[in-house]
Order: C-alpha cells, then structure tokens, then sequence
C-alpha cells in the first residue's frame, strides 16, 4: 500500500465527497472511489459510511484518518528535511497553541539575524492538549505555549517569554461591564465559561487550582469547544470568560471588556519548551540566543 491512498481517504474525510476529494487530487471520483475500496479490503473493515451526505468516516475511518494525518506529516517532514541537507539548511519545526505564542516568538526571533546561521523556521498551530506529547514524541522540535502544559514533564525544559495575568471578561450588556476590576466574590457569584478540558488540557485543570486557592468552587455553566463560541456566550448568555491579559481578540474594548480580578491566584507563563538534552546544534544555538535576549 502506498501514501498516495491515505492522502485520497485524507481528502474524502476533509471534503465529504468522493467528487471533490477527486477534483483536490486531479483524478477521477472512480479513482477516489477504486482507492477507498482497496483501503477497506486491506483493513478488512468499513471505513466510510456512504448513506450520509457528506460522506462520514465509521469509528474504524475514524481511527484511520487520525494515523493518517500523522503519518502523511511524517512523511511530509521526511521530504523536506532531506531537502533542507541537500541544500545546507538548518530547518527548526515550532509547535504554538495561541497568537499570543507566536506574537512572543516573532518579538524575539527579530532580535536575530536566523540566515547567518542557516537556520529557517517552521511554525504550526496545534491544539493547547496535546502540546507536549508532540515535543515528546519529536513531531515538533520546539513548542510555545502556556507553562501549565509542561506541569510534570521531566524531559521537557522551559525557557520564560512573557508573564501576565488573567482576566476576567465580560459582554457589553452584563451588569459588570462598567466595572474597572472586579473582587474574587464578584466573579465567583457569576456563572462561568470556559473552554474545554479536552481543548486547552492542564490549564482547564490548573483554573479550577487557582479558584481553589481563591478560596471559591468556580460555578461552570458551560464549556465550550472554540474561542468563538466562548466569546458567543460572554456576549449574549450573561457569563463570565477568562482570558490572558493582553489577548489580541478580546481586548477591543467594545462587544467585550476585560478586567482584572484583585487578589487572585489566576496568573500565566507562556513560555519556549524544548526536550531536555536536546543535542541538536542548529536547536542549541537557536536557544543560546533565545536565552540571551530574555
């Protein structure tokens, strides 16, 4: 079996039809059609539930979607790190999870003049949960993100970028929107949303510490999925959010405000991680500089 199947059923889940999966890929929808087949003999399973309009992946297509992407970007990162030895580049692959993330790394990697010394980057949004197992797992060779994704990993180092605190964030029709800042007892006599554990991982965990420590059990009304549909219930269900001082998206002042909270455990690190012992020189070198202008 070859790659050239997996990317065909890759597209057909992405797309939901074997026609525009064939027009992405400048084949045919027989060929399209030809190569999930043969994909579901080799597994000897079901993989696209064909009654639905889109087309949908089974759990089975599920499973093999998900392995897909991996393997696809595997190979991808293959292509090109052979192309970067033929031509003398140092290529660095950095995972980020927020705009605040790649806004700190933009402000420090300025600093520097990156061709002298080969080194090209490679930056990729990702999702916050999962951040450290990647840089684990060397799908990336560096990440940026929020400290409390890298709680407890041994074999991960931190390098601080920028420290803040968070806020509290409110719609232009809540009782609180006139407010300057608010007490711990004002926020916690709200109801909250708030994003995911499964979207932002330890840091959902590490907010509900820092009520604790606040000395209050946070009444989550709702958690949502996205930042929009966060942002969607702060405007119009009258809840509170919590976002990172400073955060691009919510600091217009106009639909939403947002206002620091008096004496609370609620603080944040975003920070550069990469794995301890790294023995990559083009990584080595990179850090060296990062560290010297922070």
């Amino acid at each position: 079996m070859n790659l050239e199947k997996l990317r065909y059923f890759v597209d057909l889940v992405q797309t939901g039809s074997f026609t525009k999966a064939g027009k992405k890929n400048y084949v045919s929808q027989v060929s399209i059609t030809q190569q999930i087949h043969f994909l579901e003999e080799h597994f000897e399973c079901q993989l696209i539930d064909r009654t639905t309009i889109p087309v949908t992946p089974t759990e089975a297509g599920k499973i093999l979607y998900q392995e897909s992407l991996q393997l696809l970007q595997q190979y991808e990162q293959l292509n090109q790190r052979m192309i970067d030895f033929n031509e003398g580049q140092n290529r660095i692959r950095i995972e980020y999870t927020s705009i605040m993330d790649i806004q700190q790394l933009s402000q420090v990697v300025r600093k520097h003049d990156l061709k002298k010394a080969n080194i090209v980057l490679d930056v990729e949004k990702v999702p916050l949960k999962g951040v450290a197992e990647n840089l684990r797992n060397y799908r990336y060779d560096l990440a940026i993100s929020f400290d409390s994704e890298f709680f407890e990993e041994e074999n991960i180092q931190t390098i601080p970028l920028y420290y803040g605190d968070y806020r509290a964030v409110v719609g232009k029709d809540h009782a609180y929107f006139e407010k300057d800042s608010l007490t711990i007892n004002e926020l916690y006599s709200q109801p909250i949303v708030m994003l995911s554990p499964e979207m932002i991982g330890k840091s959902y965990y590490l907010m509900l510490e820092n009520a604790l420590k606040d000395g209050y059990t946070p009444n989550i009304a709702k958690v949502a999925n996205d930042i929009e549909t966060e942002l969607f219930m702060i405007q119009n269900n009258d809840m509170i959010g919590f976002f990172p001082k400073d955060y691009p998206l919510v600091n217009n002042g106009v639909d939403v405000k947002l206002l620091p909270i008096k004496d609370s455990h609620h603080q944040f690190a975003i920070v550069l991680a990469y794995r301890k012992g790294e023995n990559n020189p083009s990584i080595k070198h990179l850090l060296y500089l990062l560290r010297g202008q922070i």
